[in-house]
């Protein structure tokens, strides 16, 4: 039987046709979920504005992509959720839309995200702060509620956005953080059964206050933790530990000068008059004593360095020996970091200006060594 011929008119429509049928083109890959190993906090834009105006312009989506572009794989926001709060209690949207941008900037650039509740009504670290939600039912009731719509308000999130619930809690004694935890992380589950979740330990985050941290059975919740250890070093001259400015030098690794002229009577600060600080005796032996804890208390936890840094009066030198010794620290204990914080005049990673500091360059280190 001969073969039909298709008349030569038809061809070109059939070759279109064809051309037109779906390719079976391998579907690009989607992007590796975020390691939440390397990030930056993004400090005064959300909580602590002083003044400068709440959600300010000057962080946008290319402040964002710079951060990428370093190499660091998430940020933390704190956020200071009395300013969320309409008359009524309930979450104000307009407060919490600047948020909702930096989430969608943030994993537009594949990087993690952590809310971070900076403050809740009744829990202010400052000194003199406000600590009645961890001591005042009432208080407590009302900070656990917030959470509640908090979490309401991003149940549909992706796994990529993380909860902190309190940073650097106050608490009168160790063991009345633990309720507030265990409080807020049942109000969070209502509606996030399985989102990460980090729990702190009391007097602002420090290492030492872990032994009486009470870690969830949640195999969902992760500890995070901040070190500014040795303060007579990190916070040289900060007007908020000093009570005068033109402190002596502090050098690190050194030997501390006499503080006792530029702080007030009675200040801890004065046990550093005259003592040598170094690597292994102020960095290593505090972090060798938080694996130990870790490994004994909280077994294959993730464990977050939320905050660290150096104040801005530190010589470059000596700022880039401690932050390269707790990254170190860091690296050999597995445990994840947030420097404090992307732009300020104070700890910044840039300026106000956007100027790279030196501290930049010992961040990138540690990137590239992960």
């Amino acid at each position: 039987m001969k073969p039909a011929v298709l008349p030569c008119w038809l061809l070109p429509s059939l070759g279109l046709a064809i051309s037109l049928l779906p390719m079976n083109t391998p579907a690009a890959p989607a992007p590796a979920a975020p390691t939440f190993r390397q990030g930056v906090n993004i400090c005064h834009w959300l909580s602590q504005c002083f003044d400068r105006p709440f959600a300010g312009d000057w962080f946008t989506e290319k402040d964002v992509a710079w951060i990428a572009a370093q190499g660091f794989d998430h940020i933390r926001y704190p956020i200071d959720a009395r300013l969320w709060l309409a008359a009524d209690g309930s979450l104000d949207p307009a407060k919490i839309k600047p948020f909702e941008n930096a989430i969608m900037w943030t994993r537009r650039h594949h990087l993690g995200i952590i809310l971070d509740v900076h403050f809740l009504p009744g829990a202010d670290f400052n000194d003199g702060g406000d600590g009645r939600a961890f001591v005042d039912p009432v208080m407590q009731d009302r900070a656990v509620e917030i959470w509640r719509q908090i979490a309401k308000r991003f149940a549909a999130e992706p796994a990529d956005l993380r909860f902190e619930i309190i940073n650097e809690p106050v608490a009168p004694e160790n063991a009345q953080l633990n309720v507030l935890n265990r409080r807020a992380l049942a109000a969070i589950r209502e509606s996030n059964p399985t989102r990460t979740v980090y729990v702190t330990s009391n007097k602002w985050s420090i290492f030492s206050t872990v032994n009486d941290l009470e870690v969830p059975a949640d195999p969902n919740v992760a500890i995070t933790v901040h070190f500014y250890e040795p303060v007579a070093f990190t916070h040289q001259n900060a007007p908020w530990v000093f009570a005068k400015t033109g402190v002596p030098a502090v050098r690190f690794p050194g030997t501390v000068p006499d503080l006792t002229a530029f702080v007030t009577p009675g200040s801890q600060l004065l046990q550093f008059n005259g003592r040598t600080l170094s690597v292994e005796k102020d960095i290593d032996a505090a972090f060798d004593g938080l694996a130990k804890w870790a490994q004994q208390k909280a077994p294959g936890r993730e464990i977050l360095l939320g905050e660290f840094g150096v104040y801005k009066d530190a010589d470059p030198a000596s700022m880039r020996n401690w932050m390269r010794a707790v990254l170190a620290a860091c690296r050999r204990h597995h445990i994840s970091w947030t420097q404090w914080g992307y732009k300020s005049g104070e700890f910044g990673v840039v300026d106000w200006a956007g100027k790279p500091q030196p501290v930049l360059e010992v961040l990138q280190e540690a990137i590239k060594q992960k």
